[in-house]
């Protein structure tokens, strides 16, 4: 018997937009801003969207329009208050075992027969999330289900 047991605990993941609010030409690396359960419509129009991953309980898309109406000073961050690698991916528990039986048929002759068992107690292991803020954490790929292979092999 050869069991391989892995526990890992979560990867993080940057929440991001998935819209370029700062003007960095990307839209992969904005991030929102956490902000309380119920905050208005911020000044471009977006509302906050409650998210079990946000730290206060909702996400909102930093504006750009965010300015002090008394001086005309900004006052906002287009970079979202949020910091990097703010998700965690669920934990992962990898169980693999192989199992293997000699049996000699002769003075030469043997025959070795090989079952493997790829997470072999069958758990949901999560392999990656959707990273925007709107569905940030829900599942989007996951590892391989059980599996055995089988072999022999016959050695002379």
């Amino acid at each position: 018997m050869a069991p391989i047991i892995e526990f890992s605990s979560g990867r993080p993941y940057n929440i991001v937009t998935a819209t370029d609010q700062n003007f960095n030409f990307s839209t992969s690396t904005d991030r929102p801003n956490a902000v309380p359960v119920g905050t208005a419509t911020n000044a471009c129009g977006f509302p906050s969207v409650p998210s079990k991953a946000s730290p206060t309980g909702a996400f909102q898309i930093p504006c750009f329009v965010d300015i002090n109406p008394a001086d005309g000073v900004f006052t906002g961050n287009l970079d979202g208050n949020l910091g990097r690698n703010a998700g965690i991916r669920p934990m992962t528990v990898f169980t693999d075992m192989r199992i293997g039986r000699t049996i000699a048929l002769g003075e030469r002759v043997k025959v070795e027969g090989l079952v493997d068992m790829f997470n072999f107690i069958n758990r949901f292991n999560v392999a990656d999330v959707n990273t925007q803020y709107t569905q940030a954490g829900t599942p989007t790929a996951a590892f391989d289900p059980r599996q055995f292979q089988f072999g022999l092999r016959l050695t002379w």
